[in-house]
């Protein structure tokens, strides 16, 4: 009898041991992230932002964010492959829900082979509220068993101080200068004069509209820092100064392109934009000290 109990002692302590299978709970003391693995483990969470690995958890508006959940297992297997789920939800102040996306591998309906698994997750920083507290929500889940991962890491938004923005009149969501040939948002101000670059302007209303069009009158200069004029244009909408322009055309996006030839430049060169609305007194001024290399 005394064999059969140890025996019975065993099978009980085996099976606790085996309910313990990746359950995980994890901090962040840098950036306040926080992680609970409930029957699906992770190997480690790392976080890129614009490309390059960081752990920080206050973003500059407009940059990119990615989390990579390395390792992923725990996940039912069936005829050798798995089947994940990731959903992704931010929330403002605790309580407002400014983004919920509900099921990010909802095409992945084959599952998928991959070993070691590494599921993403990625946000960008343009779309919220500059110095509010933010939570950014994210479980991953197992769609042919019960098995969740969750994290949560809280963060804020400080605007880009690349561009200085005076505004009389308008409305935009975003306005910030963008790497064409890099496909990235700039931040800083070394420019590469052998890269072609857009000032995007999202979401841009106000104009006051006479006859169904609007006339918007865009010009940009660029000074060195020797007032050596580098860029000049009075208007590059003059085309349309007559007609105007089709409200809807540049509701979406206004963008103005920037590009450089090889000469003798004396640094920091100042950028100045201006928006102007000819049918009503409103401007927007955006101005930038560049470096231009």
């Amino acid at each position: 009898m005394k064999h059969s109990h140890c025996l019975f002692y065993l099978i009980i302590f085996i099976s606790l041991q085996s309910c313990e299978f990746n359950q995980s709970v994890n901090k962040d003391l840098t950036t306040g992230a926080y992680s609970r693995g409930n029957g699906i483990g992770v190997g480690g969470v790392s976080m890129e932002i614009n490309g390059n690995p960081e752990n920080r958890n206050e973003f500059i508006s407009g940059e990119t964010v990615n989390f990579f959940f390395n390792g992923v297992e725990g996940l039912t297997s069936e005829n050798g492959k798995t089947f994940p789920g990731i959903s992704m939800w931010i929330l403002k102040n605790e309580d407002d829900t400014l983004l919920a996306k509900h099921d990010l591998l909802a095409d992945l309906v084959d599952g998928t082979d991959l070993y070691p698994l590494v599921l993403t997750s990625s946000f960008r920083t343009g779309l919220f509220e500059v110095g509010v507290d933010h939570k950014i929500s994210i479980l991953l889940w197992d769609k042919k068993g019960e098995g969740t991962f969750s994290y949560e890491m809280p963060f804020t938004v400080v605007e880009n101080d690349l561009l200085n923005i005076e505004n009389n009149g308008f409305e935009y969501s975003e306005i910030y200068l963008w790497n064409e040939t890099m496909k990235i948002q700039q931040f800083g101000n070394e420019i590469d004069i052998n890269n072609e670059y857009k000032l995007i302007l999202n979401e841009l209303d106000g104009f006051e509209i006479l006859n169904e069009v609007i006339k918007p009158v865009l010009s940009v200069e660029l000074f060195d820092n020797r007032d050596s004029l580098i860029i000049s244009n009075p208007n590059v909408l003059k085309e349309f100064e007559t007609t105007g322009v089709n409200p809807d055309d540049i509701k979406e996006r206004m963008a103005l392109t920037l590009s450089f030839t090889d000469g003798e430049v004396n640094n920091p060169c100042k950028l100045k934009v201006k928006l102007k609305d000819n049918n009503s007194s409103k401007e927007l001024e955006i101005s930038a000290q560049l470096n231009l290399n």
